[in-house]
Formats: structure tokens, sequence, C-alpha cells
């Protein structure tokens, strides 16, 4: 019986690193859909102004990163507070 009662509580114990886990990485799926909002948004504000997306690369590199960078810096920090919690368990 004190088995069973332990798998259950090492069960309940990876729930947490593990939801970090799914969390890095659904915040890296919405890293990617919002580049490509941002590069559809850039090129539409190029159209409107009748320039070329070739001569304004540069806004559009910043406009992208401006989306992309904060993404993964949340997901990397997610990542890294699954990652700490899945090592202090193991001890």
């Amino acid at each position: 019986m004190e088995n069973k009662t332990g798998n259950v509580e090492k069960k309940k114990a990876t729930l947490p690193f593990r939801l970090f886990y799914v969390l890095a990485i659904g915040m890296l799926i919405y890293m990617g859909f919002s580049a490509i909002t941002s590069y559809q948004a850039f090129v539409d504000y190029c159209a409107g102004y009748q320039l070329e997306p070739s001569a304004e690369w540069f806004t559009g590199l910043k406009s992208i990163l401006a989306a992309v960078i904060p993404c993964l810096v949340y997901a990397a920090t997610l990542y890294g507070i699954g990652l700490l919690l899945e090592n202090s368990e193991k001890k």
C-alpha cells in the first residue's frame, strides 16, 4: 500500500515543473505567431505608404524583433523555472 501511495505522491510532485515546460512551449508557439503577424503588419505598412519592404528592411527587422524578443525571454524564464523545480525535486 505504501508503494502505491508513494507513486501517487511522486506523480503529483512532477506536475509543477512539467507545467512550466508546457508553458514555455506555448510561449514559443506564440512567439512564432507574433513574428508572422509582425511581418504581415510591416508589409501592409509598406504597401500603405507605397514603399518597398526591401528598402525599409531595418524598420521591419526592428518591429519583428520587438515582438519576438519578449516572448523568447519569457519562454527561457519559464523553462529555467521548470528546470530549477525539476532539479530541486531530484535531491
